[in-house]
């Protein structure tokens, strides 16, 4: 990554990138992909769909991002697929009031941190994302001033259990896990009468995301399904905290797919689990209730 597009990640929350893969091996991966999705298995047991997780490129644009000497996978996804949407398409701003979140909660202190104490979350694309074929909306911009919200108003206690993977809306309804936390409207603007902008890409690029800013997935109007292979990255040594599902689910993948990486790659997986706690939608945060 370059220095302008570090710049631009840390203004707008994301950033899209070229990646050095050839055609020859994004076409070895989206056939990967294709088949991991039509079998439902592991993806690590595709050793061409292992190859693109081990590949060092991704470590070292984690590494860049999160300004750390030493990175590590937080979770290695599956095969993820935007869908061609077959029933009526709602209106942008019905599907931005419906799908718009945080999946990452930090501190602006995490976030300006070296190394940052954030998830490095990255997207590759195997196919183009055209805006029409379900590309991700961002909202430019709004990580920084939810990050800051959450250093003004959560007490210290609560800021030591970040980073952590928490799901909160500006409008949660009931039955979202994090009900009645929520997001507060933080400018003259209402989260939901903000418009955000498609992330859009040619095949082989790099979605760079910082999920601690609001994002929604976005109905695909295409033909064809959008196709992604995702990886997220920390940096060693920070902390981080994941609901306890979650948490289960990533201590019984890692060891399974470090068993499949070439032995110089094997250090993206770390072999303990130290450096992930348990942290649950229970007990609701106060602080982060509506007045």
């Amino acid at each position: 990554m370059t220095d302008e597009q570090i710049d631009a990640y840390e203004r707008d929350g994301a950033v899209t990138i070229d990646s050095p893969f050839t055609e020859g091996e994004l076409d070895r991966a989206e056939a990967a992909w294709d088949r991991l999705k039509a079998s439902g298995d592991k993806a690590y047991t595709d050793p061409d769909y292992v190859d693109v997780i081990q590949h060092p490129y991704f470590e070292e644009v984690a590494k860049k991002v999160l300004q750390a000497e030493g990175v590590h996978l937080w979770w290695g996804l599956s095969p993820h697929e935007r869908p061609v949407w077959t029933k009526p398409v709602d209106a942008p701003e019905v599907q931005w009031r419906n799908g718009t979140h945080v999946d990452i909660q930090a501190t602006w202190e995490d976030f300006t941190a070296i190394p940052r104490r954030m998830r490095a979350e990255l997207w590759f694309w195997v196919n183009d994302v055209p805006e029409h074929r379900g590309a991700m909306r961002i909202l430019p911009g709004s990580h920084r001033l939810i990050m800051e919200h959450w250093s003004r108003i959560l007490t210290d206690e609560h800021k030591k259990e970040l980073p952590r993977v928490h799901g909160i809306r500006p409008e949660p309804k009931e039955n979202d896990p994090a009900y009645p936390e929520h997001l507060s409207d933080l400018t003259d603007m209402s989260w939901l009468e903000q418009k955000p902008i498609p992330c859009t890409a040619k095949r082989g690029q790099i979605l760079v995301l910082c999920s601690a800013g609001l994002h929604s997935a976005w109905q695909n109007q295409d033909s064809i399904p959008r196709k992604g292979m995702g990886t997220a990255w920390a940096a060693n040594g920070v902390i981080c905290g994941l609901p306890k599902n979650q948490r289960n689910a990533l201590m019984e993948y890692h060891p399974k797919l470090r068993e499949k990486l070439s032995p110089d790659r094997a250090h993206i997986v770390p072999e303990t689990f130290d450096w992930v706690t348990e942290s649950n939608y229970e007990p609701r945060w106060p602080e982060m209730f509506k007045d």
